[in-house]
């Protein structure tokens, strides 16, 4: 079967949908949405253009398509136009719908006619057909969204749909056989309707769908007050009672006055949680038979509750009934008036009759329509197919079919065939969504006991690193104590050091001294030397004593290499240094008193020189020994006084590291004891958030 493409007539605004599928629910054709994204679409081959979506969507994400600015870009380009008003004109514009003319007419309009003379010629056609066909049953067809329903969803109900075109299509039709000069004009359709757009699509009449909606919003932009234009009247024939066609049973107090009694014989009905299910009955009753006589003669049918006073494309939604109509009754009066009053309802039909035989004629105003079930192309699932659609939906069970209609569809059944068509997905049914929440309720308890076992065993953790650090704490306390202590004894070692070589310094200047005198007594020597020759026993109490000091001399060498090889070992030279000096002291004063001794001695030498010179010889070579021993000796001294300095100065290097290892050690023992209140406050977070869990 073939599909057709039909023309949009809602919108969506995809930043506005917050897909909580109200339009699904409002929807008397579910499947025209699809649910499967993040925004509901609309399958426009499938949708009615009920409107009902508009009004079921709290977030305006759906919108009437509309012509209005097309029509006034085609004032604005001096294009040949002319407009129809649908008679809910005077409910949406009070008093000032006849001033809307003028306004139209002041922006470039040609020519406004009334759709209420076209409602005249469509009750007229619909009484013919009734005479003339008598048919068994007869579906009115004024609003295109019934028209499109039955196309689509209900194709054994289009024979029954009248075979004529509804009040805009009357107009429209009479403009263009009855009015030569506006044939080539288009036409714009100042309309309360979404759906009239379908009617001017199937049929290739109409050109512009203005609804009042934005017709109105376009005044308050431009700021235009209808009030400042003149009352201007249509420029077509008046109309009488079909002015009230636009509210609920309009068309029946129309055909009323041509074909008394019809009345009785009529099913009135609107709205579309009404009308769709009625029309859905009425043709499974026509497929079995209408033996009782229960079946209507005539279908007075509207899409919209409140008639088109309240249609979609109107901002009467939620507007008191009797608030709209009243507008429509008075101008009601006023037109009876026109034709002679209500009291002479038989004159009036033969003065309207006239006039409306003057713009009908056999086969002008003949509908027909397309069978557009091709576009339905909805499969319906088997049960086994329908139970595996339930397991995705995580529905087991009788006891799990809740029919709650958050999906929109009504029961589980209408989202399961949804699901199936891929209309939708799992993730919009309420009973899928609290199995998972149930199923994440329960995986989360079981991550709660397993956080709380780990909870605790952090806790144990945190405790034990508590106790380390704590105890790490203490060591560094002490470490920092002891590197204080060793500081201070180091500091007093190096100032030892420094003293010692001072005083070494102060004692190579004394050797110097002795060497230029042991010189000078050599020097001596030799000039009495040939007087000393025979006093050779008084030599050996000088001889005891060179003894002495070579022995003092070898000690002073031994110490003076020990002291050199502490040296090389600075780090752990600090103790030996102080030693040495001690050693160096105690050599210095056996030096000096043993040279005390040989001044003594020399002394008895002179003494003895006087009494023999055979000695001076052995005492000159005694002499020259002592003097090399002593020059020895001051070398040593000056070597180990440059080693002293050089400790020295490295000592000052060891004073600077020992503060910086201070700081360290400060810095060290300050950040563990931030790591111990950190650790603690850790500690104290992971109890509170136990505690929380537990709650």
């Amino acid at each position: 079967m073939d599909t057709y493409k039909l023309a949009p007539v809602i919108r969506i605004d995809k930043e506005k949908c917050v897909n909580c599928h109200a339009c699904i629910a409002a929807c008397p054709v579910k499947y025209c949405n699809n649910g499967v994204e993040d925004k509901v679409t609309i399958n426009h081959n499938l949708c009615i253009g009920c409107g009902n979506c508009i009004h079921a969507c709290t977030h305006k994400a759906r919108v009437v398509v509309d012509d209005s600015e097309a029509f006034f870009n085609a004032l604005d380009k001096k294009e040949r136009v002319i407009a129809i008003a649908a008679p809910a004109v005077a409910s949406s514009f009070p008093d000032r719908y006849l001033n809307l003319n003028s306004y139209l007419k002041s922006r470039g309009v040609a020519a406004v006619f009334d759709v209420s003379f076209g409602a005249e010629l469509t009750v007229f056609s619909y009484v013919k057909y009734l005479n003339e066909k008598k048919p068994a049953l007869c579906i009115a067809q004024p609003c295109p969204a019934i028209v499109n329903y039955i196309e689509i969803y209900r194709p054994d109900l289009i024979p029954y749909l009248a075979p004529a075109d509804s009040p805009m299509l009357h107009t429209i039709k009479m403009i263009r056989e009855y009015y030569p000069r506006y044939r080539n004009h288009k036409i714009a359709v100042i309309s309360p309707c979404a759906a009239k757009w379908r009617e001017f699509d199937e049929t290739g009449h109409g050109d512009y769908n203005v609804t009042f909606l934005a017709l109105y919003e376009y005044l308050e932009r431009q700021k235009v007050s209808l009030a400042s234009f003149n009352p201007q009247d249509y420029d077509n024939p008046p109309a009488e009672r079909a002015v009230s066609f636009s509210m609920p049973g309009g068309l029946l107090i129309t055909a009323e006055r041509d074909s008394p009694g019809i009345g009785r014989v009529t099913r009135k009905i609107e709205g579309t949680h009404t009308v769709y299910p009625y029309l859905a009955d009425l043709a499974a009753a026509i497929s079995t038979g209408d033996k009782n006589g229960e079946l209507p003669r005539l279908v007075d049918c509207l899409n919209c509750e409140k008639g088109c006073n309240g249609g979609t494309g109107t901002r009467n939604r939620e507007t008191p009934t009797d608030k709209l109509e009243a507008p429509i009754r008075k101008r009601r009066a006023e037109m009876e008036a026109k034709y002679g009053g209500s009291k002479s309802a038989a004159k009036n039909q033969k003065k309207v009759f006239k006039v409306l035989s003057r713009y009908w004629k056999p086969g002008l105003y003949d509908r027909s329509y397309r069978d557009l079930s091709g576009n339905d192309t909805l499969k319906t699932p088997n049960e086994k197919e329908l139970t595996e659609v339930y397991k995705s939906l995580r529905k087991y069970g009788q006891q799990d079919i809740y029919d709650c209609n958050t999906c929109g569809y009504g029961s589980c059944r209408g989202m399961a065939v949804a699901i199936f068509n891929g209309l939708n997905r799992p993730e919009n049914c309420h009973h899928y969504d609290l199995s998972l929440i149930e199923e994440d309720r329960e995986t989360i308890d079981r991550l709660n006991q397993n956080l709380g076992a780990q909870i605790e065993k952090s806790l144990d953790f945190m405790k034990g690193i508590n106790e380390l650090i704590e105890s790490l704490n203490d060591q560094i306390v002490r470490q920092a104590s002891a590197i204080e202590e060793s500081s201070a004894a180091i500091e007093e070692m190096v100032a030892t050091i420094n003293n010692t070589a001072g005083m070494a310094r102060k004692k190579q200047d004394a050797i110097q001294d002795l060497v230029a005198n042991v010189e000078h007594g050599r020097s001596s020597m030799h000039e009495t030397i040939n007087a000393v020759g025979n006093i050779s026993k008084g030599v050996e109490g000088v001889g005891a004593a060179i003894k002495v000091i070579g022995g003092i001399a070898a000690n002073t060498n031994l110490l003076s290499m020990n002291a050199a090889i502490e040296a090389a070992h600075a780090g752990d030279a600090g103790l030996g240094f102080s030693v040495v000096a001690g050693e160096i002291r105690r050599l210095s004063e056996t030096t000096r008193e043993n040279s005390r001794n040989i001044s003594a001695t020399l002394t008895a030498i002179i003494d003895g020189i006087k009494i023999t010179t055979a000695r001076s010889s052995t005492t000159d070579t005694l002499i020259s020994t002592m003097s090399e021993e002593i020059n020895s000796f001051a070398n040593t001294m000056t070597e180990l006084i440059n080693s002293l300095s050089e400790l020295s100065v490295g000592s000052r290097e060891i004073t600077i590291a020992l503060v910086q290892l201070r700081e360290h050690a400060e810095a060290i023992k300050t950040g563990y004891s931030d790591m111990m209140s950190r650790t603690r406050d850790l500690e104290s977070s992971m109890q509170r958030i136990a505690e929380t869990q537990d709650a």
